[in-house]
């Protein structure tokens, strides 16, 4: 189990090496978190890599690497619907589950996607891949635009399907040239309320 500061700090390099492919030092770590000491950060990253979080190579200055991503409890259920009681089901989620290092983040521009729950300003998470299946949600490069939509594909024609009633779906004949570039399927989604 993770102290909070443990779990504080492995949040942070799994963040920096999602939004920049590489991890922070340890004089940015305690930068980050108001540590006056390097040997402190160095004191957490040996634990952490103890504990079967992290691994590094000695003596090089970005060497962190992320083995079992970071975890939060669940500390109950929330209803969308009728009132429930709050209860501690004991159980937790680890986000490398869900997001890798090589994933892309991609912010949503538009509503093409409502229907999906996918909304304008919300990030999808991309896991980088070179084929879908017949109705994954993609991230597809068209004629040098980047689409997020529902695929399918028979006979000879891709049709990316909007979820969204006042928009058509865009079809892709093999026989007319244009160019489609799958990027990934969408895995995962974050929106902020802020």
């Amino acid at each position: 189990m993770l102290t909070k500061r443990q779990s504080e700090i492995l949040n942070f390099i799994q963040s920096r090496l999602f939004a920049g492919g590489y991890p922070p030092t340890f004089r940015e770590i305690a930068s980050h978190f108001n540590i006056r000491s390097v040997r402190t950060v160095s004191d957490h990253i040996s634990a952490l890599e103890r504990k079967g979080y992290i691994k590094r190579d000695r003596g090089k200055k970005r060497s962190l690497r992320i083995i079992r991503g970071a975890e939060t409890l669940i500390i109950g259920e929330i209803s969308a619907g009728s009132p429930i009681v709050p209860i501690d089901p004991g159980d937790s989620v680890r986000f490398d589950k869900f997001i890798a290092a090589d994933h892309l983040f991609l912010r949503v521009k538009g509503s093409s996607m409502v229907n999906d729950g996918i909304r304008n300003r919300d990030i999808v998470v991309v896991k980088p891949q070179k084929t879908v299946r017949n109705g994954d949600i993609a991230a597809c490069l068209v004629e040098g635009e980047v689409l997020v939509k529902r695929f399918q594909k028979s006979h000879g024609e891709v049709t990316l399907l909007p979820a969204n009633d006042n928009i058509e779906p865009l079809v892709i004949r093999e026989d007319e040239g244009k160019k489609l570039e799958i990027i990934g399927k969408v895995i995962a989604l974050f929106r902020s309320y802020e």
